[in-house]
C-alpha cells in the first residue's frame, strides 16, 4: 500500500506527526503497565492493546514520511528500475 503526499511539508509533519504519536502511546502504555501490574482488568487489557496498535500506526506514519521524502530506499518492486515491462538494452 502506498501513500503519497506531495509535498515535503506534508511528509515532513507526516513523521513528526508519527514521532508524537509513537511517543505518546508508548509513555502511555509503560504508565499504564507500572500503574496496572498486578491488577489490570479487561478493560486495562483492551486499553494496553489499543495503545499497541497506535504505536504500529504511528510507526507506519513515519515509515510512510521516510519513503516520500526519499530518506528510506523504495522497496525493489517499486523501483521504476526494476519494472518487469522494462525493455533491457542488448
Amino acid at each position: 500500500m502506498r501513500i503519497e503526499v506531495r509535498s515535503r511539508t506534508g511528509n515532513a509533519v507526516l513523521g513528526v506527526l508519527g514521532l508524537l504519536y509513537l511517543f505518546s502511546a508508548v509513555a502511555l502504555l509503560v504508565y499504564d503497565l507500572t500503574q496496572t501490574w498486578d491488577a489490570a482488568s479487561m478493560i486495562d487489557r483492551a486499553m494496553q492493546g489499543a495503545l499497541i496498535i497506535s504505536a504500529l500506526v504511528s510507526i507506519f506514519f513515519i515509515f510512510t514520511a521516510l519513503q516520500n521524502l526519499g530518506l528510506r530506499r523504495a522497496s525493489r518492486h517499486a523501483s521504476p528500475l526494476h519494472r518487469e515491462d522494462a525493455v533491457i538494452a542488448p
